[in-house]
C-alpha cells in the first residue's frame, strides 16, 4: 500500500473517531472524563513545578517527560486505559506555554 492510501485510510479511521466523540453522547462523556483526568495531572504537575526552585528553568523535553511520569503514576492509581492515558498526555503536554506564562509571574 502507498503512502498516500495509508495516509487516507489513517486520516479516515481518525475523522471518523473524532466525528464519534463529538456526536454521541457516550463520545461525548468519554472526552469529558478525559478532560477531567487531564486537569487534575496539570494542577498537580503545575503545583509541582511553581514549588520547586530547580524546576524555574524547565524546557519543554523535561515537561513532556514529567508529564508523562505524572501521567503514568495517575493512570495505574485511577486504573485508566492505554488509549485515555496517551490521550491525556498530549492534552497536558500542550500546556507548556500556559505554565511558562505562569512561571513568569
Amino acid at each position: 500500500m502507498g503512502k498516500f492510501k495509508k495516509g487516507l485510510c489513517l486520516g479516515g479511521l481518525l475523522g471518523a473517531g473524532l466525528v464519534w466523540l463529538n456526536t454521541t453522547q457516550k463520545g461525548r462523556d468519554m472526552r469529558e472524563q478525559m478532560l477531567d483526568h487531564a486537569a487534575e495531572v496539570y494542577v498537580g504537575l503545575k503545583e509541582k513545578v511553581l514549588t520547586s526552585k530547580e524546576l524555574k528553568n524547565l524546557n519543554k523535553n523535561q515537561y513532556i517527560k514529567m508529564v508523562k511520569e505524572s501521567v503514568n503514576k495517575y493512570a495505574v492509581e485511577n486504573g485508566l486505559a492505554e488509549n485515555v492515558k496517551n490521550m491525556v498526555v498530549k492534552v497536558v503536554s500542550a500546556q507548556y506555554k500556559n505554565l511558562k506564562g505562569e512561571m513568569g509571574k
